[in-house]
């Protein structure tokens, strides 16, 4: 069994190390997209049958029962409202603050309200890259705020699954490279993916950055973890991470002075974003109470997902206990901490902290557990281990386990917001 699921962090393809094995990307631009092509294909394929089973589920749901009232639509006043097709789930909860960012910028001063009255500075509280990314092609014909923050997701995950068929061909071969980038297509909350969040942009850079940290690119590592500190506050993870790394390589006296620069370089985005929403707001403790009295979001060391976790085991919270969708969550939790446990030892240690620290980061925090899945999707290295076993497999039987995992990441997200009307 360990040699089936083995990733040998000190090997490669021809047995050299995998931090400093020859680059696979060669030939310039079109060599790399010729390399990358089948991965991209694979990943579109899968993530398309998701999308028809999401779509065919929607359908069905709406014509059974049209009015009901299924989720707040999360910006405007969390008013409840039905939906009319799939995409409504794609552009809901978060997806409204996007948008709205996308289509008129951060706005007015603070006090003041939007056009849905709503304070403008309840929008500080979401990070700024992917809807300034989506905002300038809002100034292109017929390109409205929702294709936009669209586009950008899909061009995102796009990037993210090149990346990750080239760390999974770095470590154990094509194959492993192939499933790498399939398995990420279906996992549960792959729908999100395809909208309007940020998990896929902020895991294309923490893809990108990782196999920057891989390769010794320190300069790249560090550039692309401070962009990441634009996308999300969980890219403390990516941050640490790679500043960890850069710090290692310092100390072994590996890359001259740019380690040094990719942990100065590295944290600067997030901290240059916190500096101006504080300033915006009049202190940091403002901004961190629009997320903890607006959003419910803050740091609690993990109670809130402990509390919920304890009461689905023991069913002491029927409202906990009763509900398929936290149960569901609760599953997905459990099978990614049993992935993180057989990744380790298994893979460059750089990829194993990184998934370590996004899990401290999705639990440790105080939100719903129907977002866990959502929340730990920029966790890829644990794929590694299911596609290592799945690169070792007949090819009948990766169609049969990867068009399942398709039917069901489609079902998943079907299901998700239109019949169990919990978060995504």
């Amino acid at each position: 069994m360990s040699d089936v699921v083995s990733i040998r962090a000190g090997e490669a393809e021809g047995g050299t190390s995998a931090m400093t094995a020859p680059d696979p990307v060669g030939g310039g631009p079109l060599g790399g997209l010729r390399l990358v092509a089948p991965a991209v294909g694979l990943y579109l394929m899968l993530r398309m049958f998701s999308l028809e089973v999401m779509y065919v589920l929607a359908g069905y749901a709406h014509a059974r029962s049209p009015g009901r009232q299924v989720y707040p639509d999360g910006s405007i006043n969390n008013q409840w409202r039905g939906f009319t097709s799939f995409a409504d789930a794609l552009v809901s909860w978060d997806g409204q603050w996007y948008i709205k960012i996308a289509g008129s910028g951060l706005g007015g001063p603070v006090g003041a309200l939007d056009p849905d009255g709503v304070p403008y500075e309840l929008r500080l509280a979401f990070f700024p890259l992917y809807p300034w990314l989506a905002r300038p092609l809002t100034y292109l014909p017929f390109v409205t705020p929702v294709a936009a923050c669209l586009i950008v997701s899909f061009l995102s995950a796009v990037a993210a699954a090149a990346g990750l068929y080239l760390i999974g061909r770095r470590l154990h071969g094509h194959r492993a490279g192939l499933m790498l980038a399939a398995l990420w297509a279906v996992v549960p909350a792959a729908m999100t993916q395809n909208g309007a969040y940020t998990e896929s942009l902020f895991t294309a850079l923490a893809v990108w950055a990782l196999y920057a940290v891989l390769t010794e690119r320190w300069l790249l590592a560090g550039t692309l973890a401070a962009i990441g500190g634009l996308s999300r506050p969980t890219a403390v993870a990516l941050i640490g991470t790679v500043g960890l790394a850069a710090l290692v390589a310092a100390v072994s006296r590996r890359g001259g002075w740019r380690p040094y620069a990719a942990m100065l370089l590295a944290p600067l985005g997030l901290l240059a974003y916190f500096a101006f929403a504080s300033a915006r707001l009049g202190g940091f403790t403002k901004y961190t109470e629009i997320h903890h009295n607006t959003f419910g979001a803050r740091w609690d060391n993990g109670e809130n997902t402990w509390g919920m976790v304890s009461d689905i085991l023991i069913g002491v919270d029927d409202d906990n206990a009763a509900k398929p969708i936290r149960v569901l969550s609760l599953v997905i939790l459990a099978g990614f901490i049993v992935l993180l446990l057989l990744l380790v030892r298994r893979a460059p240690w750089q990829l194993t902290v990184f998934a370590a620290a996004m899990l401290v980061m999705a639990t440790g925090t105080s939100t719903h557990i129907s977002m866990i899945g959502r929340h730990l999707l920029p966790a890829f290295p644990v794929l590694l281990v299911p596609a290592v076993l799945l690169a070792r497999a007949t090819t009948r039987d990766r169609i049969v386990v990867l068009g399942a995992l398709a039917l069901l990441s489609g079902w998943y997200a079907g299901w998700l917001p239109f019949i169990s009307g919990q978060a995504i």
